[in-house]
């Protein structure tokens, strides 16, 4: 008898999480994702590296950045062209960045909205700043050294982020695209963006 109440309250509880799941996507715009097999970001993708960098604060490095597109088939010869095309165009790019230290979800969401603000000051960013709470809730509390956090822009549109190579976000705003890239490659960037774009450059 007991097996069969058992067995009752495992099933009761399954189905509980699972209406939960699925509430919580239909309540955001986003797609928030569990850890599953057709989660796990895939790089074999034909982007090349245009360069790599590191974010340091009070002379502690905080991570390495690192940015790959589609290499693009016309010529670049000064840094602020190419930095155009990576902010107009629309092709695919990636961001990936290796914390060297360990951090937390809340210091990672106040950095993002900072270099936000920095390179949107006569915006609206209200609603910037409340898909940068939901995209960061994907992340864990404690942020360990050598964790990871990619965005993956498919198009000018399709923004695809993976925290330790897990999908976390999926989403079509544009907006929130362009205010992401902006914190390394607007005008006042957060860290050096020759470093960024030396490849291409130089190739």
């Amino acid at each position: 008898m007991s097996k069969v109440i058992l067995s009752r309250v495992l099933s009761f509880l399954v189905m509980s999480c699972f209406s939960l799941s699925v509430f919580a996507v239909d309540e955001s715009s986003y797609t928030h994702n569990d850890l599953t097999e057709n989660t796990v970001m895939n790089n074999t993708d034909a982007l090349s590296l245009s360069g790599t960098t590191i974010k340091k604060r009070f002379f502690f490095k905080v991570y390495r950045l690192s940015h790959f597109m589609e290499k693009p088939k016309g010529d670049f010869s000064t840094r602020d062209s190419l930095i155009t095309f990576i902010l107009n165009a629309n092709t695919q790019q990636r961001i990936e960045l290796e914390f060297l230290r360990d951090v937390t979800r809340n210091q990672i969401e106040e950095a993002l909205m900072q270099g936000i603000e920095q390179n949107n000051a006569n915006s609206d960013l209200s609603q910037i700043k409340q898909d940068i709470e939901r995209l960061s809730s994907g992340f864990q509390d404690e942020v360990k050294k050598h964790s990871t956090l990619t965005l993956s822009r498919l198009s000018k549109e399709k923004l695809k982020v993976f925290f330790n190579n897990t999908l976390v976000v999926e989403t079509e705003s544009k907006a929130l695209a362009d205010a992401l890239w902006s914190i390394w490659f607007g005008e006042d960037p957060i860290v050096d963006t020759e470093d960024l774009v030396q490849n291409i450059l130089i190739h």
